[in-house]
């Protein structure tokens, strides 16, 4: 006789050992955890158990795929600033940690803000800034201003409800 379809298979429940050993102390393990994340991402001291030269090398690589998410996300920041960028803003982060909401986008507007208040921020690149600090806003209606070049133009962005994001360009003589 064949077999009816679908075929049941039995299930069988596996039965894994009973933990040998000292139970694991969760407030302990997650104070750790803390410690070693702030060591890779903040800047803070390597903990114990783990080997120096390592964690700053993996606190260095992720740097680094920082900078590349926000060059990936700020194109004419990162064009401007060319092969120097990711020295820059490597620099920068490691004086502030990231966002905690935004991701990319807000990490590279902080960047262009301390590049800003340095009179290091070129006319385009402004007007990238301006476009992110709307989109991230929470606010919503804004209106933002921001001159680039060359050639000279003034950019306006307006956010509306109902109307969305709109932005426009002006030519300046």
């Amino acid at each position: 006789m064949p077999p009816r379809w679908p075929i049941q298979l039995k299930r069988h429940r596996r039965r894994y050992p009973r933990r040998v050993g000292p139970p694991v102390n969760r407030e302990r393990l997650a104070g750790q955890q803390a410690d070693l994340v702030r060591a890779l991402v903040g800047g803070g001291p390597v903990p114990g158990g783990f080997d120096p030269e390592r964690v700053r090398a993996t606190s260095a690589a992720l740097a680094r795929k920082r900078a590349r998410e926000v060059a990936r996300v700020w194109p004419v920041l990162a064009a401007d600033l060319g092969e120097g960028f990711t020295g820059r803003f490597v620099a920068d982060a490691a004086r502030r940690p990231a966002p905690a909401r935004g991701g990319a986008l807000a990490d590279g507007l902080a960047f262009a803000r301390a590049l800003a208040r340095q009179g290091r921020l070129s006319p385009n690149a402004r007007v990238e800034a301006m476009l992110a600090a709307a989109t991230l806003s929470s606010r919503p209606a804004r209106l933002g201003l921001a001159l680039a070049g060359p050639p000279r133009r003034l950019v306006v962005t307006v956010r509306a409800p109902g109307l969305g994001e709109r932005w426009m360009t002006v030519p300046l003589g």
